[in-house]
């Protein structure tokens, strides 16, 4: 679990109900020290997954590393569950259309795992 920042993600990886959320804002001065040790949690995560996993992303801003980083984790995902044991949200403001077409960039991205867009009045993490 990880804390937002004013310019990092707030990032909880919960193991033990399968249930991963990041959100905020992503702009974090060396975007592969921040996510590295996200991505070995998932790693070790996926050696013995529960039944259904599901993230939940609630994006405010990021900047292109921290894009990558983000395929990177839902592919990782992907790759070793599967479309039937995934889930992924892609929660977004009602008038924030950058997030929205972010989201619907991203999910065209992915060929296995469908990425649900939702609409949200406000974000929660903010």
């Amino acid at each position: 679990s990880i804390d937002g920042q004013r310019r990092s993600l707030k990032v909880d990886i919960n193991t033990e109900s399968g249930i991963f959320i990041l959100a905020g804002v992503s702009l974090p001065e060396n975007t592969n020290a921040f996510f590295e040790p996200i991505l070995m949690e998932l790693d070790e995560y996926l050696a013995n997954p529960l039944p259904h996993t599901t993230i939940n992303f609630f994006i405010e801003y990021l900047n292109t590393s921290s894009a990558l980083f983000l395929r990177r984790i839902v592919m990782m995902l992907e790759e070793a569950l599967g479309n039937e044991k995934l889930t992924v949200n892609w929660h977004y403001e009602m008038d924030d259309e950058d997030i929205e077409e972010f989201g619907n960039d991203f999910k065209s991205i992915f060929k296995i795992v469908d990425i649900n867009m939702i609409r949200i009045d406000q974000n929660p993490y903010t």
